[in-house]
Order: structure tokens, then sequence, then C-alpha cells
């Protein structure tokens, strides 16, 4: 039996049994794991309020051979983002970009820039009012991390540069956005960009949480942008995200 100490954020917690948990953590150093809490939700000297989703904790894990989960020894918090609890936008933010990180990566596979953008924008969530742009600009650095960032600066089917004030469409299939002339290829289902929402997508995908704060991304492009990013994700996931769903629920008060 081997231990190792992480640095995580809490993706998930699920109830098992009488009073313990799995708990799924996204760790720098580990990457993706799921650990067995034994007793957690009787145990406040061992887990106290650490195992509350997305937050960043330090944890001491057990590893048995053969065995499928870490067990989960002690758990402490290192930061709640309390600010983020108290409003329904942010916790559908929080919530939402948990559930991306951890459908987006393998288990045991360490991703040091999808730990710091997560941990990066709770803090933005924690200190800030939700808005679209820094929520665009985790999905697109997601998708980068995952190895799945669409292209924006060019034609994914030819190559060529897209004209600045011209309409593309984003289709997943081909990997990114289409030029005119390619747009024809599109599938039905391919979402349509303005130049400006094409535009403000690249600034995001570019400069990342720090580009949205300068970012406006108001109605329509707001509209455009979410819309194509979600059929995008939808696509490569295979399936629209519970977190998803409740972040539609509350998109009227993001202004979104």
């Amino acid at each position: 039996m081997t231990r190792a100490k992480l640095t995580a954020i809490v993706l998930r917690t699920v109830d098992t049994g009488e009073s313990d948990r799995v708990v799924t953590l996204l760790s720098r150093e580990r990457g993706k794991v799921a650990a067995f809490a034994r007793a957690a939700r009787a145990s406040r000297r061992r887990f106290g309020g650490a195992l509350e989703p997305f937050t960043l904790v330090a944890a001491e894990v057990r590893e048995r051979p053969g065995a499928e989960l870490l067990g989960l020894e002690s758990v402490s918090a290192l930061d709640a983002f309390g600010g983020i609890r108290g409003d329904l936008a942010r916790i559908a933010c929080a919530a939402y970009a948990a559930e991306l990180s951890r459908e987006l990566v393998r288990d045991h596979e360490p991703h040091d820039d999808l730990f710091d953008l997560l941990a990066d924008y709770l803090a933005a969530l924690d200190a800030a009012p939700a808005r679209p742009a820094a929520l665009r600009a985790f999905e697109l650095g997601a998708l980068r991390a995952a190895g799945l960032l669409p292209r924006l600066d060019g034609c994914a089917c030819c190559g060529e540069a897209v004209a600045p004030d011209r309409p593309v469409r984003l289709d997943p299939g081909f990997g990114g956005v289409l030029c005119a002339s390619c747009g024809p290829r599109a599938s039905p289902a391919a979402p349509s960009l303005a130049a400006a929402s094409a535009a403000a997508l690249v600034r995001l995908a570019e400069g990342g949480l720090a580009a949205a704060v300068a970012e406006p991304l108001a109605p329509p492009a707001g509209r455009e942008a979410r819309d194509a990013l979600a059929a995008f994700i939808e696509h490569h996931l295979g399936h629209r995200l519970a977190a998803r769903r409740f972040l539609d629920e509350v998109a009227s008060v993001l202004g979104d």
C-alpha cells in the first residue's frame, strides 16, 4: 500500500452506503482520480466541509494494488471559493466547469494546464459575478487542454484565411470554422457565427481568462458563441452535460 499527498479540486461527490462517499478529484499530481471516503458524512475531523464540489483541497490518499478506487484518508480545504456559493449563476458556471473538466480527460493523466485553468476560473467566479466571456474562455481553454480546441483562425477544411467580414460555420466534424467557400460542405446542424462572434472567440482562445475581462460578448454575439461551443463540445463528448442543462436554466441571470 502506498500513500500520496495531492493538491486537487473536488469535481463531484456521490453518496454511497450509510455514510460513505466516492469523490472525483482533479489533482495536479495525478490528474483525474476517484477516491473512496469512508464515513465521510459522519467524520467531521477527517473531512469537515472540504468535500463540497469545486473546493480546492490538500488530500492524503492511499493506493492498494488492484483496487479501482484510491482511499481518501484525510482532506483539508485550501480554498472553498465561498463567494461562489451564494449566487445561482456562479454556482451554475462552477458546476458546469467542474463537469466539463471531468468529462474531457481520462483518469490518471496529469493535466497541469487544465488544473490551473479550473483553479483560476473558480477564483474569478469567487471574486466577481459570472460573465459569459469568462465561461467561453474557460471552455476554449479546457478544449485546448484536451487537444480538442477548434480551429478558429482559418478554415478547418481548406486551410485558407477566413474573411474577417464574413459569417462562418463552426463544424465539429471538420474541427473548426469553415470559410464561405467551404461553408456548403458543413453539416446542416453546424452553427453559424457572425464575423464579430467568430472574432471574439479568436480573442478569447488566444488571451484566455485575462482576455475575457475586456470582452463584452453581449447578445447576439454572446448567444452565437455559447450555442456554437455547446454544439462543438456535445459532438466530441457524445452527450449533453447535466450541468449544461442547469446552466441554460439560469442563462437569463447571466444575461447570456
